[in-house]
């Protein structure tokens, strides 16, 4: 089961200052992973703080590959992960995100900007120029993967792996151009972003 929230560009480009005072008052941190000593930044979204890079532990499996084993991709887009990779890959101390929580962050940064764009607030603008980013979450359109190892849609649609319960995983995509939810694509491969837990 997967989740797909995509959202039409809207948003008007802002001044260069506004711009930065806003990625100014963004609630930025960093977490080390100890694991492989990556540092990856953090931001706060409401009460939730976000990893606001996509995961690149590696795994010594096939549970884990950069976009078309091509690692010119993998600084900006981390790895995509199997299902299967999902129980080794994430670091103590955070977690998978569930659909509730993707919605919680979408609601609060939608009201909270009052925006209907949430990619105008969330997105990188090297992805959408329109974006202030101003949580700093810098959502990158990583593409997918299929069970054959082929991929796909790398910087078209972000596709992340959010947690439906014990042991059961769906995707959620952003995609431009349109905001509604469909349950039907689920890809082999997909992005990781985690949340701290409480």
């Amino acid at each position: 089961m997967s989740i797909m929230v995509m959202a039409k560009k809207t948003a008007q480009p802002q001044a260069e200052g506004e711009k930065t005072a806003k990625r100014t008052a963004a609630e930025m941190g960093t977490f080390v992973d100890s694991r492989d000593g990556i540092e990856y930044k953090t931001c706060k979204i409401g009460n939730q703080v976000w990893l606001a890079e996509n995961l690149k532990f590696e795994l010594d499996s096939e549970d884990c590959h950069v976009y078309d084993d091509d690692y010119q991709y993998f600084d900006k887009y981390g790895y995509l992960y199997t299902e299967n990779g999902l129980k080794t890959a994430i670091p103590e101390g955070w977690h998978l995100p569930t659909r509730k929580e993707w919605e919680t962050m979408i609601r609060f940064a939608k009201k909270d900007s009052r925006c209907k764009d949430v990619l105008s607030v969330i997105a990188s603008e090297e992805w959408i120029d329109s974006s202030s980013d101003k949580y700093g979450f810098s959502m990158f359109p990583g593409g997918r993967g299929d069970c054959n190892e082929e991929f796909e849609l790398i910087d078209f649609s972000a596709h992340f792996w959010c947690a439906e319960g014990e042991r059961r995983y769906g995707c959620l995509f952003f995609e431009e151009g349109n905001d509604e939810i469909d349950d039907e694509d689920y890809p082999a491969y997909a992005s990781v972003r985690l949340i701290k837990d409480a």
